[in-house]
């Protein structure tokens, strides 16, 4: 019976790798006497599933070879995994004279939902793993040839000719490489690497780290549609996954480099319109999920072409046009708010008629062009902005700015109240203003006129005079700020609450 031994340890190293997500091939764990049918009933008897093998055969005193090896899941339904040759060798070291490896030779395996119930992978992962942390198991177990699928809540893997080794160190903990060149069809012109470290954990197998690292590679055949809704299929990725099983729970940490999104792909569906642009570059220095929840967000990029209009869309404002550009030199991010965000860009054809009016003071015309050579938010407090915002000269009709807008504008600036004897509408020549914030403090500063202390110039009788000009004292936006950090946090929790609670943050190596 030590035959049918064999083949159920090889078996279970097979699944060894299933067990590690999609980028495996099946390790197997051999002790093999006996007929083959004698192999057969013991492999089903002890995995629980039915097995077929097609032939044993005995290579020499130190080696045999299985071939045709089928293990079916319960009823028969479908394959759960298959090995065209296994070959045991033993390898007798002065330490352990019974030692041996097995080497792997071709096969194919697909965990999906379409074939795999809950409970048949909770079985097929037991039974792989626990055997390879056995007295008597093997110390090295080499792969090659192996094709796997993997379909699993919307994501999809397909894995080509992946090789790789396992090898266990004791009782205590167990290590694997996997290498890859063919993901979703798509031949890489670098390998696709996974390594892993898992130990046992009271009654099951506790992956403690799994780095899954790629090459760039087309988003299109990443198959992302599933996960997150859009159906990217511009651009590329390459970068590393980690993912870490601990007491507090399950870790993943992204890091990588996107080029060349589409956002309109990456925003379909996730805001009220598409937004339009590109994505030139975006450097993920850490996007880190904790029980399914994000907690971090490191990254750096850059936005082309993005239209205002699209993001503001949002609050009623779709129509204001303005075409953007935007460089993020660092952004971190955490369910307490922004970290750290510094940023700069600039903003054109922003139409300030639709503006104006959506603010319910009054309507102006004209085309305003922003330019921020510096954003700096910390800790959710406006650390400093440097921006201009000037208006285009008018080209066919002159610009015009209600009356009652004016006297709004200066009453908050100057604290001058106008007379209501201003015209309905006043046509105005140059509009241009300098904002300098510090630690949340606004200075006001004009861009034209004697010393440049004008920010709005008007005409009146075909006369051109200064009206607004540079206001003396600063601004303490504080308290504003105060309002929307408070309405920030109110809807950050409301959308908490609306969330599933998480599983239990202790790792629980009996939960299905």
């Amino acid at each position: 019976m030590q035959r049918g031994r064999y083949l159920v340890l090889v078996v279970a190293g097979l699944v060894v790798l299933g067990s590690l997500a999609t980028t495996g091939g099946y390790a197997w764990y051999l002790r093999s006497a006996g007929y083959r049918q004698a192999c057969v009933a013991y492999l089903s008897e002890c995995l629980q599933l039915p097995s077929d093998i097609g032939r044993v055969v005995p290579r020499s005193r130190r080696s045999r070879e299985f071939d045709d090896v089928v293990v079916w899941l319960p009823d028969r339904r479908d394959r759960a995994l298959y090995c065209r040759r296994a070959l045991v060798v033993e390898t007798p070291q002065p330490h352990d004279p019974e030692a041996y490896e097995i080497q792997l030779v071709g096969g194919t395996g697909e965990i999906s939902t379409r074939t795999w119930l809950r409970s048949d992978y909770r079985v097929m992962v037991e039974s792989g793993l626990r055997p390879g942390f056995a007295p008597g198991g093997p110390q090295r177990v080499t792969f090659s040839e192996m094709d796997l699928s993997f379909d699993h809540d919307g994501f999809q893997a397909a894995l080509r000719h992946a090789g790789g080794v396992i090898w266990f160190e004791g009782t205590e903990r167990g290590y694997a490489k996997v290498h890859c060149r063919e993901f979703n069809g798509y031949t890489c012109t670098e390998p696709v690497f996974l390594q892993a470290a898992f130990a046992p954990h009271h009654q099951g197998i506790r992956v403690d780290r799994l780095e899954l690292i790629v090459p760039r590679l087309p988003l299109a055949i990443v198959g992302l549609r599933g996960l997150f809704g859009p159906d990217v299929r511009s651009g590329t990725f390459n970068g590393r996954l980690l993912y870490e099983e601990r007491d507090d729970g399950r870790h993943v940490t992204v890091s990588g480099e996107c080029l060349e999104l589409n956002l309109r792909e990456c925003t379909a569906g996730l805001t009220p319109r598409p937004w339009r642009g590109r994505c030139p570059e975006i450097t993920l220095h850490e996007l880190r999920v904790h029980n399914d929840r994000p907690v971090r967000l490191r990254f750096a990029g850059v936005l082309t072409g993005v239209m205002l209009g699209d993001i503001l869309a949002t609050w009623g404002l779709g129509e204001v046009g303005g075409q953007f550009a935007l460089r993020v030199g660092n952004a971190e991010l955490s369910p307490a708010g922004i970290e750290h965000f510094v940023a700069s860009g600039q903003c054109s054809d922003l139409s300030l008629e639709t503006l104006t009016q959506a603010l319910g003071w009054g309507r102006m015309t004209g085309n305003l062009r922003v330019v921020v050579n510096d954003l700096t938010i910390e800790n959710n407090h406006l650390k400093s902005l440097d921006a201009t915002m000037i208006v285009d000269d008018a080209v066919q009709q002159p610009n015009w700015v209600e009356g009652k807008l004016l006297r709004e504008l200066i009453s908050r600036t100057l604290e001058v109240n106008l007379p209501d004897v201003l015209p309905e509408r006043i046509e105005y020549t140059q509009l241009g203003v300098k904002l300098d914030v510090r630690d949340e403090v606004l200075h006001v500063f004009g861009m034209h006129g004697p010393r440049e202390k004008t920010i709005l110039t008007v005409r009146l009788a075909e006369l051109e005079m200064p009206l607004i000009r540079e206001p003396e004292r600063s601004f303490d936006l504080s308290g504003w700020f105060d309002k929307l950090r408070a309405q920030a946090a109110e809807r950050l929790q409301r959308r908490l609450r609306s969330l599933p609670a998480p599983a239990d943050s202790a790792y629980d190596a009996d939960a299905p």
